[in-house]
């Protein structure tokens, strides 16, 4: 069993991924634990998928208290997750073991 809910993002994550990132949501709310993004292969992001990270932490937080982290953030997601000021407001970088 582990201590936290994992998902990989796609390559390119957006608005077309609306249904499945929900879905995911979904899961996660169930599952009651904090989640962890993994974003080793994103090349690309748009609003809509900040926007939709953004809400999946508030939604989780409301309903769990659970944390919302990242790990392995390419470089493209690490720079536009400093740039959209995403750090400690709706993610949480998980450190490295």
């Amino acid at each position: 069993m582990t201590d936290r809910y994992r998902v990989l993002l796609p390559e390119k994550f957006s608005f077309e991924h609306y249904e499945w990132f929900r879905g995911i949501y979904n899961e996660a709310i169930i599952a009651c634990k904090p989640v962890e993004l993994i974003c080793s292969k994103v090349t690309f992001l748009d609003s809509a998928a900040l926007g939709m990270i953004a809400s999946f932490h508030k939604g989780l937080k409301s309903v769990s208290n659970n944390d919302l982290f990242v790990s392995s953030p390419s470089m493209y997601c690490d720079e536009l997750f400093q740039l959209a000021n995403m750090y400690g407001r709706y993610i949480h970088l998980q450190p490295v073991s």
